[in-house]
């Protein structure tokens, strides 16, 4: 009976140790197989478009997969973003993103919850609507919606009032393809009826003949490409720096001074709640259908509004320049909203009334 326990006794960290054992080997075949791996995860995302319709319940096993594959991705771009750095420079949005994560806690849960969420609302609609009916279903999106906005608000405070900026997620980096094998095996000859190989030199004192020293500096400039004039147009703009990528990351968006400029992202922030309200009352009392247009034309009129505020407090903050003036991460947020607000055409009653 001791030798059982003793026995017992050893295995017990060995057992433990396991999970991680595992997790570390799935790293590393992640990091070896970046390629592979991203074909896996396009292959995955098709399939939810072939589900639907094939058997019982298969909207919500197609909605699983989703999500499941959006985590997985999120987790798969984390693990290659330590190993393969970027060579290239970030992007605004997540030089802006990363600053204020890094700086400050309570802003990187925020923005992780905001993400989380948006991930999972449309899974966990559907289980709500299917266990609980249309009453559990809106209670839940009226939650959700409220979770969004205290995000947002918190977002918003952190930030020191400047407009909220949602990531899609950090960046994948490009994975540095594997150099052609005769790169390192050299090229091979015969010679007098001898194998010769030249161990790949002439290909590299090639390469390098192209390359065209400085005569004070001594150092090589890059080969220009000769295919088209576009692909130079393409190389030369991209070594071209914009204010945008000299600016510090606090600057790519401006504070929001104005008590009525703050006021219009607060409506923004709260929009969705308002509208969540609205159809939760709606379906749940009786006589409520869709088509109602009173749910709508909240939504719409808060929208509208925030967007006219918003266009105000920009001309106000920059008399010189206006819309002109501002950033490109400001005027890709910008756009973003524009986008929010043509697709009222395809939501409530303007839906059921007018698109279907």
């Amino acid at each position: 009976m001791t030798s059982l326990y003793k026995q017992a006794q050893s295995a017990i960290p060995a057992t433990i140790s396991l999970p991680s054992h595992w997790l570390k080997s799935y790293e590393e075949f992640v990091t070896k197989n970046a390629n592979s791996v991203t074909q896996i995860e396009s292959t995955l995302r098709s399939l939810t478009y072939i589900i639907p319709g094939r058997f019982r319940e298969s909207e919500l096993a197609s909605e699983s997969l989703h999500t499941s594959t959006l985590f997985l991705s999120l987790y798969h771009t984390s693990l290659l973003r330590r190993h393969f750095p970027s060579s290239s420079p970030p992007s605004p949005q997540t030089r802006y993103i990363t600053h204020f994560t890094n700086r400050s806690r309570l802003y990187s849960h925020s923005i992780t919850l905001l993400q989380t969420v948006q991930y999972t609302e449309l899974l966990c609609e559907m289980f709500f609507k299917r266990r609980g009916g249309d009453k559990a279903r809106w209670r839940l999106v009226v939650i959700l919606e409220l979770v969004k906005a205290i995000c947002r608000t918190i977002m918003f405070w952190v930030t020191g009032q400047r407009p909220v900026v949602e990531g899609m997620g950090p960046e994948r980096p490009k994975i540095p393809e594997a150099e052609p094998e005769a790169l390192h095996m050299g090229e091979e000859s015969v010679v007098d009826g001898v194998l010769v190989s030249d161990g790949g030199q002439s290909r590299v004192s090639e390469e390098r003949m192209q390359e065209w020293p400085m005569p004070r500096t001594k150092t090589t400039l890059p080969v220009l490409p000769t295919s088209s004039g576009s692909s130079i147009t393409d190389f030369l703009s991209s070594r071209v720096i914009s204010p945008d990528d000299i600016k510090l990351p606090p600057h790519l968006v401006r504070k929001i001074a104005t008590f009525q400029g703050q006021a219009a992202e607060v409506l923004y922030i709260l929009r969705p709640v308002a509208y969540a309200l609205a159809l939760q009352r709606l379906q749940t009392a009786k006589g409520g259908t869709k088509a109602d247009w009173r749910p709508w034309l909240l939504g719409l009129g808060m929208e509208v509004a925030t967007r006219e505020f918003g266009k105000k407090e920009i001309r106000d903050s920059r008399p010189a320049g206006g819309w002109m003036g501002c950033t490109g991460l400001e005027k890709e947020e910008l756009k973003r909203r524009k986008w929010g607000l043509a697709w009222w055409g395809m939501r409530g009653a303007f839906y059921e009334n007018v698109t279907r």
